[in-house]
């Protein structure tokens, strides 16, 4: 769809105007993500039903229209210039039923919440459950692949599909989804059997995080057998800054939005970060964080 930015933004709206939920037109995305960066999309839709999330994803796909789908907004950084597509908001889709076996949760309830029903090794990781899928969001405590059971998600011929846990691919910070693009649109879960407080997690992760600045949690995975942020800080760039995006001071696998940084700004500090620990270790810093290109 070769478009400028105000016809593309209409023709979008026309395109989802049957579908229930809420359509802002270029509305600025640095609000809905951790980081507080990101231009305008030319579309940013709330859908009020996983059907209409569905709905509008194979809509998209069909027009080769370009959209991501965004819950908490951890772990992603759009550029600057905004995001030529639509971006689908989940935060109207926090369902949660309790089942015999667990849980089964819409996409948009909240990591916090479920924390709250048992899942305490997520305690302090940000964002909502369809991201943590996407991510296989964890902490040292273990990931969220462990007590999911399944999945659904929205194959890319237009067809819905429950994918059973062992066909999800779950890795380090990674899954079917993440690879495939695939959408989340419910997950089951099955709560840990052990319970725990998580208040000592949630002093440690303060006390050892910036989690007082605007984020997207940390940047690079953890290379085999070693730190990412140990590797950064030796390599003598923690507290490095440039504009008002700087890699952490307390956390050097954080980068942080000390007021008006730009995604350009965190760029350079991501490449800054990975050639030096390239050049002195021989290592490669993959990203965790999603970079949507411009």
């Amino acid at each position: 769809m070769a478009l400028d930015q105000r016809d593309g933004a209409l023709a979008l709206l026309e395109l989802l105007r049957d579908l229930p939920g809420e359509a802002r037109l270029n509305e600025p995305l640095a609000p809905y993500t951790t980081f507080r960066i990101g231009g305008p999309a030319w579309l940013l839709f709330f859908p009020k039903t996983v059907e209409a999330l569905a709905e509008a994803a194979k809509r998209a796909n069909a027009e080769k229209i370009p959209y991501r789908i965004i819950g908490g907004g951890a772990k992603v950084l759009f550029p600057d210039e905004g995001f030529p597509g639509l971006v689908l908001h989940t935060r109207l889709l926090r369902r949660v039923v309790e089942q015999e076996e667990g849980l089964w949760v819409e996409p948009g309830f909240p990591i916090f919440g479920l924390v709250k029903r048992g899942l305490w090794v997520l305690a302090g990781v940000p964002g909502s459950a369809g991201g943590a899928v996407v991510m296989n969001a964890g902490t040292r405590y273990g990931s969220i692949s462990s007590y999911v059971t399944s999945v659904q998600t929205l194959l890319p011929d237009g067809s819905l599909a429950i994918i059973p846990r062992e066909e999800c691919r779950f890795s380090y910070r990674s899954s079917l989804f993440r690879e495939k693009r695939l959408p989340v649109l419910g997950v089951g879960l099955k709560l840990p059997e052990e319970v725990r407080s998580v208040e000592g997690i949630l002093a440690e992760r303060r006390r050892t995080q910036p989690l007082g600045l605007p984020s997207a949690g940390c940047i690079f995975r953890n290379p085999e057998g070693a730190s990412a942020g140990w590797l950064i800080d030796q390599v003598g760039l923690k507290g490095r800054r440039i504009g008002d995006a700087q890699i952490s001071e307390k956390h050097a696998n954080f980068i942080v939005n000390l007021g008006k940084a730009h995604a350009k700004d965190v760029l350079s500090l991501i490449e800054a970060a990975q050639t030096a620990v390239q050049r002195i270790f021989g290592i490669t810093l993959s990203l965790e964080l999603e970079v949507v290109l411009p």
